[in-house]
């Protein structure tokens, strides 16, 4: 049996699905503040509530462009400070922790609250501890106060341990232990830390020790009650080192099978029953085990394990049957992983990452957690287990959200253009064109018929005129009764009738007489509406005669030729960028999956010996 190994700290079965998480909860802290009053300030700008609102909904693109944009036209205060501080987290969002660490350094040092550059070095400290850099991360951390007591500080002093553990001090770690409230879940998360330093300097017992405190995270979050299964794993593994295989087989059996400890827990209950002579016991999870996927170390071992504990029940041709079962197995496993590995070396990988332009858009890894479907989609699923792969695999799909976005802006620079060109020609036109003539024309003419207007109605009311201002149906009514005159007199009427026509010409005076003040008034408001819309219509053909001139003096396509430029310049360094990115997801993913063949070819190696072995030992039970 190889010797147990534990690999790794507890931090990293929490470091890949904060890495996104991360700069939210840096926005929401820098921007909330540390006071309830600051957590209840308004948005006073609008580009500013735009960008947060891109911002919550995790579209970092969409925000940094509009918050860019924002500062560029000067349209942000009085959140200029606050907006740097969100362009530091959107900077950490996309893995450029230089960038936010700049603008933390010329920000925060002097005009951030306290409180608000504690966390803000915090996030980057934690950031960069993730991305493999334990002195970056020790320096940010040193740029806390040392007075905070914030709801970080309990994480902040585990991170500090976590580096002393890398670098050896396990001294120091286990004082920093101490501190942490018994109820912290980094003080767990440290034990196991501390248990895992003790395993590899072979002081089972005082792994041990670390490790059983964690048996009481039987409920919670599925992130306590996975730390519980590795704090037990490990325990049996430093037990069946220290040769007390039955308290290890109760550690393993104390391991969910749902969880992600399984294979490696039944793996472990089956070699402490072997060693306690329980050779039966330990076919039972072996066999469980053999069932499943081949990539796990632990299912590969115990293919092997089977037939040795044929072997003990003095089986050997069952055994051997078992033997060269297992070695088919691998074969066949060895030939996918190798095709697996060419599909990586020289295949296209946005399609076999599922990350086209629909799939990427959609965040199907960090958001559903969507594998996608094919042939080589167990192995993926491998890979991403393994923190510096899902690492590059957001890098690249961050750049292919970025080069997709820079290929939108593009498109939509080059219809800007456009309408640029169009709406240039259409100003031009209308400047060079008699339009303009036509139009001062027309208001030279309603200008002169409005002072008519004016005369007619002061001559009327100065000389109180009562027919000029009447009502069109009295209008009509008089030139009737004029008509009818001149008619009596060609005909030569009677008496009679010329009575009728002067009565009818009285009541008309009279009716005049009576709508004269209401007409005045009504006639005196509708013509000085009409001279205010002359004076109106003046003014707005002098403003398009304004804006005429000015836009065809706009700078509007020199700049857009000017921001296509820089467009296009980025889209080349992101091009560059990805090239390497897809360089480094290939070497990867080839290395992880050579390492699994030349695993295979071990074990297969393994089996063919122990058949060999079977062979040469003559048992009257193996076949000939």
């Amino acid at each position: 049996m190889s010797s147990p190994r534990l690999t790794g700290l507890a931090g990293s079965t929490r470091r890949h699905r904060l890495r996104r998480a991360l700069p939210v909860l840096l926005g929401l802290y820098l921007l909330a503040g540390s006071t309830g009053a600051r957590s209840t300030e308004t948005v006073q700008a609008l580009r500013y509530g735009v960008t947060l609102f891109h911002y919550y909904q995790q579209d970092y693109f969409a925000a940094l462009t509009e918050l860019m944009a924002a500062q560029q036209l000067h349209q942000l205060a009085p959140h200029a400070d606050n907006a740097e501080l969100l362009r530091g987290g959107i900077s950490l969002s996309y893995g450029m922790d230089r960038v936010a660490q700049e603008i933390f350094q010329q920000l925060l040092s002097g005009t951030a609250d306290a409180p608000d550059r504690d966390q803000a070095w915090f996030y980057l400290a934690k950031i960069t501890w993730q991305r493999g850099q334990p002195e970056r991360a020790k320096a940010a951390l040193a740029q806390m106060s040392t007075t905070y007591q914030g709801s970080l500080k309990d994480e902040a002093d585990y991170l500090r341990a976590a580096i002393s553990l890398q670098q050896g001090d396990a001294l120091h770690a286990a004082t920093l232990m101490e501190s942490l409230p018994p109820d912290s879940p980094w003080r767990y998360y440290l034990g196991y830390n501390l248990g895992a330093a003790e395993t590899a300097s072979h002081n089972w017992a005082g792994a041990v020790a670390y490790f059983r405190p964690l048996d009481v995270l039987r409920g919670g979050t599925a992130e306590s009650k996975a730390l519980r299964d590795r704090a037990l794993t490990a325990s049996g593994y430093a037990l069946l080192a220290a040769g007390e295989y039955r308290q290890a087989g109760g550690e393993f059996t104390r391991v969910r099978l749902e969880g992600p400890m399984a294979e490696r827990a039944l793996l472990g209950y089956g070699w402490a029953s072997l060693e306690e002579g329980e050779y039966l016991a330990a076919l039972s999870p072996w066999q469980a085990l053999g069932e499943r996927s081949l990539l796990n170390e632990s299912v590969r071992e115990s293919l092997l394990a089977i037939p040795y504990a044929y072997e003990k029940l003095g089986k050997p041709g069952t055994a051997l049957a078992r033997y060269q079962g297992a070695a088919d197995r691998y074969a066949a496993e060895l030939s996918k992983v190798r095709a697996a590995a060419d599909q990586f070396r020289t295949g296209p990988l946005a399609p076999l990452l599922g990350l086209e332009a629909e799939a990427e858009r959609q965040q199907w890894l960090f958001d559903g957690d969507i594998l996608p479907l094919g042939d080589f989609a167990p192995y993926l699923r491998h890979l991403l287990t393994r923190h510096r792969f899902q690492l590059a695999m957001r890098e690249l799909r961050d750049l292919y959200s970025m080069a997709w976005h820079l290929a939108e802006a593009q498109r939509r620079l080059a219809v800007l253009a456009q309408v640029d060109a169009d709406q240039l020609q259409t100003w031009s036109g209308l400047a060079n064109s008699d339009r303009q003539v036509r139009l001062q024309q027309r208001r030279a003419a309603l200008q002169q018929r409005v002072e008519q207007l004016r005369e007619q109605f002061n001559a009327a009311a100065i000389g109180a005129d009562t027919r000029a201002l009447a009502a069109p149906e009295q209008a009509a009514r008089w030139a009737r009764l004029e008509h009818a005159e001149r008619l009596a007199d060609t005909i030569d009427a009677q008496p009679e009738q010329r009575e009728l026509l002067r009565l009818y010409r009285g009541l008309l005076l009279w009716q005049d007489n009576e709508d004269f003040p209401a007409q005045s008034w009504r006639a005196k408001g509708e013509l000085e509406e009409l001279e205010l819309l002359t004076a109106a219509s003046g003014r707005g053909i002098q403003a398009v005669l304004q804006a005429s001139v000015a836009r065809r003096r706009d700078g509007f396509a020199p700049r857009i030729e000017a921001l296509g430029q820089r467009v296009a310049a980025a889209s080349i360094r992101v091009r560059d960028a990805t090239s390497r990115a897809e360089s480094r997801i290939r070497q990867l993913a080839v290395a992880e999956l050579e390492a699994q063949a030349q695993q295979l070819v071990s074990s297969i190696g393994q089996s063919r010996l122990a058949v060999a072995r079977l062979y040469d030992q003559g048992s009257p039970e193996v076949p000939r």
